[in-house]
């Protein structure tokens, strides 16, 4: 009877161990998938998409220009005597900037001068005659012909001789000299490079969108890197009607004398095209774009899942994004934390919400 006792007994703490050891193995289990859980989830930053006054507020980068740039060159030929300008001097227009050899020119113009002059008396004279008779139709017409071509001569070495002192044709800085004392000059030969920075003028380049909020006459801030801290004033002078191979349009701004304040040609300027508008539009971070603009994709949150979403990117306002298409307010989206985040991760929001 002892013995079947012994039996019993130790069956039952068999028993109990074979329970106990069970027990603590699926409880072991357990927190195994639960830290399995935890570790394949991923912590990331969400936000909530919403609508926002819409910004439609821009900036273009460009570079100042003079409004007008002149390579003036010589249309005379002969040797200079003496140049009145150098480079950075301001000259005016009409101001003489070269005086060539006149000598043969001057001698070209007293002849073809007094040609003229005869001949003209000459014309007078065959004219009152051929009323009264006196000479025929066809020696009026020789000496008419004669006056004709001894103008053409006079007016001619009078351009010549005129032309022999260089002025400038525009008011301007020049900013290189090509020519020398004693050098001989051919049409055509380079002689200045002669800027109009009384006025200057930045070329930028707005998207297909953009170009539709503009117009010509409308005003535009400029800063420029050169002068921290300071604002310049200027207008659009001109908005393309095509686009480049970039599909972006040219626009012109311009800068006048009283606003430049320092400003030179060859800085590099930032114009802020300020535009009101009443709509809204969805905006979210910039940070939570992923790829390229072009192929832009946003990692939506569902049922604590990342979802990937293709979008369609519009303008950019500071670190903010607008998106055209693919998302809607309420959406979650994730924001940061993106370097593990892919397509059906468990994802949660770092801060709790």
């Amino acid at each position: 009877m002892k013995k079947y006792i012994s039996i019993i007994t130790v069956i039952g703490l068999v028993a109990l161990i074979v329970v106990i050891l069970v027990m603590n193995k699926k409880r072991s289990l357990e927190k195994t998938q639960i830290a399995s859980g935890a570790s394949t989830s991923v912590t990331v930053g969400m936000d909530v998409v919403r609508e926002e006054q819409a910004n439609m507020s821009f900036s273009s980068n460009g570079s100042l220009e003079p409004v007008r740039e002149l390579s003036f060159v010589s249309d005379v030929s002969g040797r200079v005597l003496e140049v009145f300008a150098d480079e950075g001097t301001r000259v005016s227009r009409g101001q003489v900037l070269v005086q060539a050899d006149d000598e043969m020119l001057k001698a070209d113009f007293t002849a073809s001068e007094a040609a003229y002059n005869a001949l003209k008396t000459d014309l007078e004279r065959f004219t009152n005659a051929n009323k009264t008779g006196g000479v025929t139709d066809q020696q009026l017409e020789t000496i008419r012909t004669q006056f004709i071509a001894a103008e053409s001569r006079y007016v001619s070495s009078r351009r010549r001789l005129a032309d022999a002192t260089i002025k400038s044709p525009i008011s301007g800085t020049i900013i290189k000299r090509y020519v020398e004392v004693g050098a001989y000059l051919n049409p055509g030969a380079r002689l200045f490079d002669i800027i109009d920075d009384s006025q200057l003028k930045a070329w930028c380049n707005v998207t297909e969108r953009q170009v539709l909020l503009l117009r010509k006459g409308q005003n535009v801030r400029i800063k420029c890197d050169a002068f921290p801290g300071e604002e310049y004033a200027g207008i659009i002078t001109f908005v393309g009607s095509k686009a480049d191979r970039s599909l972006n349009y040219p626009v012109e701004i311009s800068v006048s004398g009283q606003e430049k304040k320092g400003l030179k040609a060859g800085m590099y300027i930032t114009a802020n095209f300020d535009i009101e508008a009443d709509q809204k539009v969805i905006m979210i971070a910039r940070s939570a774009i992923t790829g390229s603009v072009k192929n832009a994709k946003v990692y939506r949150v569902k049922g604590g899942r990342a979802s990937e979403q293709i979008v369609t990117v519009g303008s950019m306002t500071g670190n903010k994004v607008e998106i055209l298409d693919g998302l809607q307010a309420g959406d979650s989206i994730i924001v940061s934390g993106l370097i593990n985040v892919s397509d059906g991760v468990v994802v949660k929001n770092k801060a709790g919400r």
